[in-house]
């Protein structure tokens, strides 16, 4: 890009942040990925609050309700603005009034003493509003609303905001009530549910409606929570016959089979070819058969392939078929149809009609109950969760009645709305901010409120990836449409530009999501939204970054070891995962050791940092995530670990909760022997240990009974380790295990020596969540090691640690939680599976559900929903990897392991993956290769830091 084309640019994309911050008018702005959205809000809420130049005071603190979608955003917010603020107090006149034209487009001379009095005086002003300036999320927003008019809403006054292991903790309780209670009262839905959910049983089914459970409620409610209406609307979706699934078997495979011509049939083929007498010896089965069920199956093989399609040639040959017709007027499958197969197919779309009304009726049954039981739980404790939040807040502006006095209240001290993040906010979110906005011209206290009123919205279809959440990305288009409708004067600002990526990066996003092809929604009635063409242009036109595109690691034989040897639960050295792992290490090691630079904030390059790296995986679970950051401390590259923790997962973790399970009951010989072998223990020499110590026991003696006995010097040292346990046994889980990780024991070694040199550095992290864990739970109330082992085992922990800020260490993090986020170097190895698509087994449809737990028990309408949902998945693997991409400044490395099967043809990747996408793009742009492998596109040259160590470029990638 040329400079007068780039300031071109520029002053079109300044002119858009400067139309989006006017605070005189309602506006909405489609913000790409760095174009300054954040600055756009804070530049509005600092207009609305300045003195406005013909003399008018400016908007009061707490009229400005700026609603974010994290806590995180919210705080950054508030910090930045604050931070603006609190350098205009202490401003000179000049810089101050500088400051003040830019931020408002006016002449600097136009500023008097008292506006510049005014703007000095904000810091204090905000400083002062009771309760602070409102730039919050949304729950926040609707706790504050609740506990303000909890009458009117129906709600506890004083009502806690439940997390959501307590959630979780009280639906659990909910759910296994009606269980339970099922078992003896409804023993035949229970067997239903639990057979059809599979191997789960009932509680993964009862487990599924807890998201749907806003629906269902409203669903409940619309036909008057009566068991008999809420079926006889299933049934008017879901058409099933009246007959109910084992009659409709019974009768098909019983009176309507015609066994009379099955039975001539049977003996022609029995005359015919191998095909035809595999066919009679079916048939013959088919009528021996007592169980229609078994009777039924045998039938449909004749028909349907294992995958349920009718067959494509006839299970007979045409030379029976010519010598007896009836065959062939029975058993056609191809060309015309014969009696019976047309029968059973019509049999089988009955049948599962029946059986998608008699699942889902039943789970239904149990279902509503379960719900009701959450609900009354969460009355009991006085709280509230994050649903009930919107919900409440939503019913309670949008009602009649006491609604009028609720919303006459907000509007006199509430006069502009800004919504951040608008993509991902969900249709009950919208109905709340529609409610809440309508009255900003039908209000009945709008005669004594400030004027404008205005409303903001910024969001970016195309970073819409929380819709497990309930994000809508059409429903923001919907409302920006609804907005111009109200108000055909609100500005609308695109924001393209982006200050924070490389021209050569943004061209690469571009490219791939332009030559990505385009996802249709079926049945959806909207545009696909991955139709339309983008553009970025860089701010940082003169700064070139640099693409690198690995080759796919591919697979290596696997050696021959003893499978009892092998781990269960750790990746193979030889998997393309765990070697991908180390190739990205060492690339990262080699760029933060002098071999990469990065552009400074002041124009200039500058040494590549450990904090300058941001590795995104798709998830968690898989190996790849941990393989990344083992790889890292392996390497002796500084990393920040995990940013979610789930502690029952680590052994490190299950070794320390072991000594509060011995010291609590040391009769337990399953925990005393996995002490006794581990990092604690250290007797890993079964032969000589162990064994001895378990062989020959009498009936009723225990293992520690035997290791109080014992006389062999390291037995005695574990036993003087364990008998300190036991003393400790009464204290508290944070004492317990602060003494047992940082005291040294008699050879002089402490808890946490131990761990290291058994497990490694990378059991440091989860063992000091669990510490915190620990601190936690003291700290709430009265506490014990039982307790304390108990909750850990009722319900898995999650530890979630901030990683926003960069610090002195690389972060490893999901691509949902770097959303916000950004690195000059970002490096993308988890990029070759396939979309994830919807695995619910509960599908929404026309304001009803229906329970279908796999494709083969779809319905047409079941079908239609599951059709609609593996789309929109689709849609958001391609915003996801979008968001991914878009977080990188200077730097951007994709690469993947090896995916599916590696037979002729196999590419390692597949066709619809995050790889497979770049692959497309990069061979529309001019990258090139080299001898590793790596296809590069860009300032390869710039990007290499002249320091102390060289860049050796092969390193970067295993053989």
């Amino acid at each position: 890009m040329t400079e007068p084309t780039q300031t071109a640019a520029f002053k079109q994309a300044s002119e858009a942040q400067a139309l989006a911050a006017n605070p005189n008018a309602s506006a909405f702005a489609t913000a790409n990925a760095g174009s300054g959205k954040t600055k756009v809000l804070i530049d509005r809420v600092a207009r609305l609050l300045l003195r406005r130049p013909d003399g008018r005071p400016g908007a009061a603190p707490d009229s400005i309700l700026c609603i974010t979608y994290t806590r995180a955003a919210a705080s950054e917010m508030l910090t930045r603005l604050f931070d603006t603020l609190g350098k205009w107090a202490v401003m000179e006149d000049g810089p101050l009034r500088a400051q003040l034209a830019e931020l408002e487009g006016r002449a600097p001379e136009t500023y008097e003493q008292d506006q510049l009095k005014a703007a000095r005086a904000l810091f204090a002003r905000a400083l002062e509003t009771p309760g602070g300036l409102r730039i919050e999320t949304i729950h926040a927003f609707c706790a504050r609303v609740l506990r303000r008019f909890p009458l009117e809403a129906g709600v506890p006054p004083g009502f806690v905001e439940l997390e959501e292991d307590d959630a979780r903790d009280i639906w659990q309780q909910a759910r296994n009530a009606v269980i339970l209670r099922a078992a003896d009262e409804d023993p035949e839905a229970l067997a239903l549910i639990s057979r059809e959910a599979g191997r789960d049983g009932a509680s993964s089914a009862l487990d599924s409606l807890r998201s749907s459970a806003s629906l269902l409620r409203a669903f409940s409610a619309q036909h008057d929570d009566e068991p008999a209406r809420i079926d006889a609307a299933l049934a008017q979706l879901i058409k099933p016959p009246a007959q109910s699934p084992d009659a409709l078997v019974k009768q098909a495979m019983g009176a309507d089979l015609p066994r009379a011509d099955v039975k001539t049939a049977i003996f022609a083929l029995g005359s015919g070819k191998v095909t035809d007498q595999k066919l009679a010896d079916l048939l013959r089965e088919v009528l021996a058969a007592t169980d229609a069920r078994v009777a039924l199956a045998l039938y449909k093989s004749a028909f349907f392939t294992i995958s349920g399609c009718l067959r494509a040639r006839n299970p007979y040959t045409k030379g029976v078929a010519d010598a007896a017709p009836l065959v062939a007027d029975l058993f056609a499958t191809a060309d015309t149809p014969g009696r019976e197969t047309v029968r059973i197919q019509r049999l089988s779309e009955d049948l599962k009609r029946a059986e998608a009304f008699a699942r889902t009726s039943a789970l239904l049954k149990l279902g509503l109950p379960a719900i009701a039981a959450y609900d009354e739980g969460k009355i009991r404790r006085g709280a509230l969760d994050f649903d009930d939040l919107i919900e409440r807040t939503r019913d309670l502006l949008a009602s009649e009645g006491l609604s009028n006095w609720v919303l006459y209240k907000l509007d006199g001290g509430l006069s502009h709305v800004l919504l951040d993040e608008a993509q991902d906010t969900s249709p009950a979110q919208w109905e709340l901010i529609g409610a809440l906005t309508q009255e900003f011209t039908a209000g009945q206290g709008r005669e004594r409120l400030q004027d404008p009123r205005t409303i903001f919205m910024v969001g970016d279809e195309k970073q819409s990836i929380y819709s497990f959440q309930g994000a809508d990305p059409a429903r923001f288009l919907d409302e920006t449409r609804n907005l111009i409708k109200r108000d055909p004067k609100v500005a609308q600002a695109d924001m393209r530009m982006s200050f924070r990526s490389s021209p050569e990066i943004l061209n690469f996003v571009d490219t791939v999501w332009n030559a990505a092809p385009v996802i249709d929604v079926p049945f959806g009635g909207q545009r696909p939204m991955t139709a339309d063409k983008i553009a970025h242009t860089a701010r940082r036109w003169n700064e070139p970054g640099l693409v690198e595109l690995w080759p796919v690691i591919p697979k290596e034989p696997e050696p021959e070891t003893d499978a009892w040897a092998r781990p269960l639960d750790a990746l193979r050295t030889t998997s393309p995962k765990v070697r991908l792992a180390q190739a990205i290490a060492k690339a990262i090691k080699e760029m933060v050791s002098g071999g990469a630079s990065v552009w400074a904030r002041d124009g200039k390059r500058r040494a590549a940092r450990p904090g300058d790296v941001l590795v995104l995986v798709r998830e968690r679970r898989g190996g790849l995530f941990e393989a990344v950051i083992n790889a890292l401390k392996s390497n002796g590259v500084p990393v920040a670990g995990a940013d979610r923790l789930r502690l029952a997962d680590y052994i490190g973790v299950q070794d320390c909760l072991n000594l509060m399970r011995f010291a609590a009951l040391p009769g337990r010989d399953l925990t005393l022997a996995e002490i006794l072998r581990g990092p604690f223990g250290g007797l890993v020499d079964d032969d000589r240990f162990l064994f001895p110590l378990a062989v020959g026991r009498q009936q009723g003696e225990s293992l520690w009974a035997r290791v109080l006995t014992s006389t062999a010097p390291e037995i005695v040292r574990v036993r003087t380790f364990l008998l300190g346990l036991i003393e400790r046994a009464a204290w508290p889980p944070f004492e317990f295990l602060s003494a047992v990780l940082d005291l040294p024991d008699e050879t002089g070694s402490t808890g946490w020596e131990k761990l290291n040199a058994r497990l490694g550095t990378p059991a440091r992290d989860p063992i000091e969540a669990l510490l915190s864990r620990a601190l936690a739970h003291d700290s709430s109330g009265p506490s014990s090691l039982q307790l304390f082992v108990s909750a850990l085992e009722a319900m898995p922990v999650e530890i979630k640690r901030d990683l926003a800020e960069a610090g002195g260490e690389v972060r490893v993090m999901t691509v949902h939680g770097a959303k916000g986020l950004q690195a000059p170097i970002v490096i993308l190895p988890d990029t070759t599976a396939k979309p994830k698509l919807t695995s619910e087994a509960l599908l929404a449809v026309d304001g009803a559900v229906v329970w279908s737990p796999r494709k083969e028990t779809d319905i047409e309408p079941s079908e239609r929903a599951r059709l609609m949902a593996e789309a929109k998945a689709r849609e958001e693997h391609r915003r996801l990897l979008y968001v991914a991409l878009t977080r990188a400044q200077d730097r951007l490395l994709v690469a993947g392991h090896w995916y599916g099967g590696d037979g002729e043809g196999a590419s390692g990747y597949h066709d619809e993956s995050w790889y497979a996408l770049c692959r497309n793009a990069a061979e529309a742009l001019p990258f090139s290769g080299g001898d590793d492998g790596v296809l590069r596109f860009g300032d390869l040259a710039g990007a290499v830091h002249a320091g102390p160590v060289a860049r050796e470029t092969p390193a970067s990638l295993p053989p």
